[in-house]
């Protein structure tokens, strides 16, 4: 039963749609490196915008841009406030200085580092802060004059309180660290811009991060404007060199920047490491003497030795960026790009590593007959029953959905097996999240994933979603006509991690920091889901596993901390708990008809709005959905959903995951990859044909466009000055 081609003739093939689908081919096909790539679509929806600018991903394109640093995005500046700042002085400086005493201790427990060249007043505002806001731990605060020329040296010998040392002729940023740190007696180095000041309890901060998470190696402040926008929460390095500032203008009080959280990398405005660190690791690398990415540099070798980078919201640094910058932009954008290159070739496969978003599609293994299904549904029942028996409730209702590419498959073939995973992998999708049915040690739809595992093909990653629910006739998981009933007990938790043991130690399970990841579809129904999460790692260290990663699916209202049920994080489960009701409802041709018809779009605006919780969330996008096959008559709908759509939403959740996911846990899934007969699927249809698949694709590409435009050297320049320029206390040549 196929759908009639002249029924949606004019939807795909409009002069828009043409043009659209044109442009996304020449996209994929054109071998370019991945900075060329995003250079060309930043081309191609400059110059085709008229053809495009209705679509989800060119809005998307545009809210992303920040050219010259500046985001886009339409804001009302004036809610929020600026911090409270000490008054720059334009003349006094020593009489000024004089009057100044820092708190001093011979053994202390962090040293300041402030390398200063010329602008003295800064460099008096960023000491006054200081004093005002003392730390609780003890400091010596070490100022580095770089050959200044102005009134610093005669400054810096009126202040009471600091150690100082003046450059015979100017050196720059790094060496001047370098040669600070030589000369601290803290146990922690703080690296302190000049054009900084301080607010209340920002060092105390950065010192609590190393207490609670003792696999640090660096804390980084929250950085902000003298406007009071956010200059920085963390800062992403992207696969070209490149450094994004994380919430670059937005505001520093909205939650998403305000929990604690690992990142790439922290600008050396203010970060706080241990000295012991710090001297192992040879301080700066000085091969990128004297300026330009040795704050990232050193992130990225931090972490090669077992530590994290911690940005911390509640340290909160008022910088002013780059107000000693004088430089010729020729000389600048020369050093950068020479600096960049040697970046890229050291770290060319960890910038890969961290700048990719793993998306995983939920699989259903129901294509293929059972024992159990003959005998409650009849001789030879699939999922396949359900989908073709479907038809519309109303006009514009698409029903059925019938596939097109791998046709009415039987999972029982390898060959089919293998086709699924080629198509995924062609499409950018890392992996599948294979449901996964036991019930007291009886299992359901286990023949795929058992010869997958046992013929170790495909080769292709995959995880396990344990489905622990009851079967019922409703097909809706409610404890109605129970098919087959779920029975929870402590015996059967262990019985069940062990069950597992040999999916979780196979090379191609998903880990996730080297942690195989087991999600449960519903944690509400243990007994009691801590002591379940406590069995289940204690059986993984004790066989040899090692810890697990414990993630719980968001369904059924599920609104809870992991925590509380012993799990690291949550899945996201779309469409459950956001829906949102269409306004007017289409007739009906079904008089029968009582279901539920929501409103895609809408839906998929919020979720991708809802606020963050201050947990480990990982984002889950949804193409369609429509059971009409599985419930005729009370089905649930969601109208107007597109691949375009569709593409928006997983785009939407690819860039915040790349920002606010820790290194190692930038994965986002997609619900789902086969659910046929919920209308939810990316495989391949007779309408859309590949539409949802090109999606994907397009959606986990090049997700960030330069900065600047089309000049490679522009770019880098913008990005890593908003990070390594930052340290306004460059030499002068900076």
């Amino acid at each position: 039963m196929r759908i009639p081609r002249l029924q949606h003739v004019a939807t795909l093939y409009d002069a828009r749609a043409i043009v659209g689908r044109a442009l996304r081919a020449i996209y994929h096909r054109l071998p370019l490196p991945s900075g060329g790539r995003l250079r060309f679509k930043s081309l191609l929806y400059r110059s085709f915008s008229f053809f495009i600018k209705d679509t989800a991903s060119y809005r998307h394109w545009l809210q992303e841009r920040h050219p010259d640093g500046v985001s886009e995005r339409e804001e009302d500046v004036s809610r929020i406030a600026p911090p409270h700042l000490l008054p720059a002085l334009e003349s006094g400086f020593v009489e000024a200085a004089s009057d100044l005493t820092l708190p001093f201790d011979r053994d202390p427990e962090v040293t300041i580092l402030m390398p200063v060249y010329n602008q003295a007043g800064f460099t008096l505002c960023c000491l006054q802060s200081i004093a005002a806001a003392p730390p609780r731990a003890s400091i010596e605060i070490i100022v580095i004059d770089d050959a200044s020329t102005d009134e610093t040296p005669e400054m810096l010998r009126a202040v009471s309180g600091i150690r100082h040392v003046r450059n015979d002729v100017n050196q720059g940023f790094l060496l001047s660290c370098n040669r600070g740190a030589a000369l601290a007696r803290g146990r922690y180095l703080h690296i302190l811009n000049n054009d900084t000041q301080v607010q209340a309890g920002w060092l105390d901060a950065l010192l609590d991060v190393f207490v609670h998470e003792p696999d640090t190696g660096i804390a980084g402040s929250k950085l902000i404007y003298p406007s009071g926008h956010l200059q920085e929460a963390g800062a992403a390095l992207k696969r070209n060199g490149s450094v994004e500032l994380i919430g670059l203008n937005e505001d520093p009080s909205d939650p998403l920047y305000g929990w604690r959280r690992r990142v790439d990398h922290c600008s050396g405005a203010s970060i706080l490491i241990e000295a012991s660190l710090f001297n192992s690791l040879g301080g700066f690398d000085e091969v990128y003497a004297p300026a330009y990415y040795e704050d990232c540099d050193l992130s990225l070798r931090v972490q090669a030795a077992g530590r994290h980078v911690v940005y911390e919201p509640s340290s909160v640094v008022v910088h002013h960026l780059s107000i000693s910058t004088n430089a010729r932009p020729a000389e600048k954008l020369t050093r950068i790009a020479a600096n960049s290159a040697i970046f890229l070739d050291r770290w060319q496969s960890t910038l890969d590593d961290l700048d990719t978003v793993k998306l995983i599609a939920f699989f259903l293994p129901q294509f293929h007959p059972i024992p159990e299904n003959d005998l409650w549904w009849g001789k030879g029942f699939t999922e396949w029953t359900n989908v073709t028996r479907a038809k519309p409730n109303f006009s514009g209702h698409r029903q059925p959905h019938l596939p097109s590419d791998l046709g009415f498959y039987d999972l029982r073939l390898a060959e089919t097996r293998q086709a699924q995973a080629d198509l995924a992998r062609h499409y950018g999708i890392y992996g599948f999240c294979y449901y996964h049915y036991w019930f007291a040690g009886k299992r359901l739809l286990q023949r795929p994933i058992d010869e997958m595992l046992a013929s170790g093909k495909p080769d292709f990653p995959f995880c396990i979603c344990w489905a622990n629910e009851s079967w019922s006739r409703r097909w809706d998981g409610r404890e109605a006509d129970i098919l087959i009933a779920q029975q929870h007990s402590e015996t059967d938790d262990l019985a069940f991690i062990r069950h597992l043991q040999p999916f979780l130690r196979d090379h191609r399970y998903i880990r996730i920091n080297g942690r195989p990841l087991i999600l449960v579809y519903r944690i509400e129904l243990f007994p009691d889901p801590m002591h379940t999460a406590e069995i289940w790692r204690e059986y993984c260290v004790r066989s040899g596993l090692g810890e697990i990663y414990l993630a719980c699916v968001q369904s059924f209202g599920l609104s809870s901390d992991p925590a509380d049920f012993g799990f690291d994080a949550i899945v996201e489960f779309p469409p459950h708990d956001l829906s949102v009701p269409l306004e007017t409802r289409p007739p009906l041709d079904n008089s029968a008809f009582s279901g539920q018809v929501y409103d895609y779009p809408a839906t998929a605006e919020r979720f991708m709005q809802r606020p963050l919780p201050d947990h480990r969330f990982f984002r889950t996008a949804m193409p369609s959905w429509d059971n009409t096959a599985r419930r005729q008559d009370a089905g649930t709908i969601f109208l107007n959903s597109t691949p375009d759509l569709y593409e928006h939403w997983l785009s939407t959740l690819v860039t915040q995951s790349r920002r606010l996911n820790p290194p190692g846990e930038r994965f986002v899934f997609v619900n789902a990859w086969n659910e046929w007969a919920e209308g939810n699927h990316l495989e391949p249809d007779q309408y859309y044909g590949h539409g949802y698949l090109e999606a994907t694709r397009s959606a986990l590409d090049d997700m960030a466009p330069p900065q600047l435009g089309s000049d490679p050297g522009a770019t880098v320049a913008a990005s890593s000055a908003a990070s390594a320029h930052a340290q306004s206390v460059r030499s002068s040549a900076c």
